[in-house]
């Protein structure tokens, strides 16, 4: 049905539950930085943080997983 969750080594449920925990971190991630925007000594490394654990989060599922765990 679709081809993207095959080629990046993923069932399409263990996709669709990994793009929603991607909306969720990057939501919130959007939502520190725009309250970083007004009130610079708050969230001060929020979108670094954020940044960070996306770039963990994508090396630790599908294909770039160390055993191409599912």
């Amino acid at each position: 049905m679709f081809d993207h969750p095959a080629k990046v080594c993923m069932t399409y449920f263990r996709h669709f539950s990994f793009a929603i925990e991607m909306a969720w971190y990057l939501g919130l991630g959007c939502v520190k930085s725009l309250v970083h925007a007004f009130y610079p000594d708050i969230f001060v490394t929020s979108t670094t943080d954020t940044v960070n654990f996306i770039q963990l989060r994508l090396s630790q599922i599908g294909c770039r997983s160390v055993g191409n765990d599912q």
